[in-house]
């Protein structure tokens, strides 16, 4: 039986795991690609490249291209705000809605044990020194995170331990204008500044 050559094959695979990539979506994006002018599949394979020079933020662990992020490094923004995210993807969802101007931590993920995502995997450990090591600068944590079993899970993993640490600040979730089950990063501008600034302390 006939299937397509090799190295198509080997390309369709590798487009295959990318998160909500099916085989056959990965097959047409592959045959896209060949389709395409040398010097487009050149300036792809170019930019796949660069992409490994991008590095997490030591501060706060969103994606970077130095050692500290622009958010981390820009000294006029609120610094009694941290606003606790699962991914890159909600800071910037976040930032679109210009009603936050405080300073974010990147947790790059949300506890699932089903997924074998516990805490230790998570960066929750580096929050609370974060927030000790500020000695008191930080007077409120914002968890914007999905209102879902994960979500919820987070919130009150970390809520339960930044209240039992020696720090006292106030602990805020997004206000529940966010339908329950959906994901933030879709969310519309206006929806997403209202749950911020509706926020409650859990």
């Amino acid at each position: 039986m006939y299937n397509y050559p090799h190295k198509l094959l080997k390309l369709i695979n590798e487009i295959s795991k990318l998160p909500g990539v099916g085989p056959k979506m990965a097959e047409r994006i592959g045959l896209h690609i060949i389709k395409k002018e040398y010097e487009y599949i050149d300036n792809f394979s170019l930019v796949l490249q660069e992409s490994k020079e991008l590095t997490f933020c030591k501060e706060c662990f969103n994606v970077s291209d130095f050692d500290l992020c622009p958010i981390c490094a820009d000294n006029d923004r609120d610094k009694a705000l941290l606003c606790v995210v699962e991914s890159a993807e909600e800071v910037i969802t976040v930032e679109r809605t210009g009603k936050f101007n405080g300073y974010y931590h990147v947790l790059q993920g949300l506890i699932n044990p089903l997924n074998n995502m516990l805490p230790d995997n998570l960066r929750i450990r580096e929050l609370l020194d974060r927030v000790k090591n500020k000695n008191g600068a930080i007077k409120e944590i914002i968890l914007a995170f999905n209102h879902s079993v994960e979500g919820d899970a987070t919130s009150l993993y970390i809520s339960g331990l930044a209240k039992d640490s020696s720090a006292v600040m106030k602990i805020s979730r997004l206000a529940k204008g966010l339908p329950t089950g959906s994901d933030i990063r879709y969310a519309d501008e206006i929806t997403l500044g209202q749950a911020i600034i509706e926020r409650k302390e859990i």
